[in-house]
């Protein structure tokens, strides 16, 4: 039996909605692995733990979950929500539609514990100021409060794709490099990254969180001593008994990147597929080709693309 990630590489829930029905009718579904090899999962109730839905926006996904819920089927979110306004996410919906989105999504859950809120990235600009953040975290989570108990943040990752469109319309402080950014500091040897004042931000976001219930944890970063996340745990899952934590304790970590603690899942997504054009993506390669290739797609089809 699998855990299936609905996915990292893409929004199932907001566009793709069709297509996963029409995959858990068949009974599977096929993708493209890390590798470039063709994958193949079995969707078929017996053979799925539960899913874990990565999204921001799923309003066009009721359907899919009360079908999942009709079936007892175990279902979570990582729900990123962070309102940046059409320059950075030029086709999310406006920040108190998608607040109310993320709280109707909360209320089918058996618990507030099975949805994460993802303030993810958190990017420090001239638009985006350190000062930026404390009002407007402080606005989403104060309107969160009892919706979740967790958000998951972390600061841009320097990949080339991203830098090359962030870079287009503003100057964002990135992660701190390391030695697995050598290519990117090669290209862009001046790029901006965060520094001390990260740290306090960090430091206050997580005492406002605190005030409305809520706990920080970095993703992924693990240069900051902060708790970590865990996006796929046992934990996210637990409100659905017993029985299926049993199985979940079985399953290995599978980290997806460096800090990462994640549990191992199969992630039915695919890249350069979503079409939200937010500029710090890593898994679209550049707009045109999501595009291009979600006109496209045909929900009955084995894979995404």
């Amino acid at each position: 039996m699998n855990l299936i990630s609905a996915s990292r590489r893409t929004d199932i829930p907001h566009y793709f909605g069709k297509w996963f029905a029409e995959r858990r009718k068949a009974g599977f579904a096929e993708f493209i692995n890390a590798f470039g090899g063709k994958g193949r999962v079995s969707l078929r109730n017996e053979d799925v733990l539960g899913y874990l839905f990565w999204t921001k926006y799923a309003h066009s996904f009721k359907s899919q979950l009360q079908a999942l819920r009709d079936e007892g089927i175990s279902y979570v979110f990582q729900y990123t929500l962070t309102g940046y306004g059409h320059d950075l996410e030029p086709h999310i919906p406006k920040l108190e539609k998608v607040i109310d989105d993320f709280i109707a999504v909360s209320n089918t859950l058996p618990s507030s514990e099975c949805i994460q809120w993802r303030y993810d990235p958190i990017v420090i600009s001239k638009a985006f100021p350190v000062s930026f953040h404390f009002a407007h975290f402080r606005h989403i989570a104060s309107t969160l409060e009892g919706s979740t108990r967790i958000v998951n943040v972390s600061f841009p990752e320097p990949y080339a794709k991203t830098v090359r469109r962030m870079n287009d319309i503003v100057e964002v402080q990135y992660r701190q490099l390391n030695s697995k950014h050598k290519m990117v500091s090669t290209r862009y040897p001046n790029l901006s990254q965060v520094g001390q004042e990260a740290n306090t931000l960090l430091n206050h976001l997580a005492n406002i969180a605190a005030e409305y219930q809520i706990e920080l944890r970095i993703c992924s970063n693990p240069e900051w001593l902060l708790a970590q996340s865990q996006c796929c745990s046992v934990a996210l899952f637990a409100h659905y008994g017993i029985e299926l934590v049993k199985k979940l304790n079985q399953l290995e970590q599978r980290p997806s990147r460096e800090g990462c603690h994640c549990l191992k899942t199969i992630d039915i997504g695919m890249n350069n597929t979503c079409v939200s054009g937010c500029r710090y993506c890593y898994a679209v390669q550049s707009h045109e080709t999501a595009v291009k290739n979600f006109k496209q797609h045909e929900p009955q089809k084995t894979m995404l693309r």
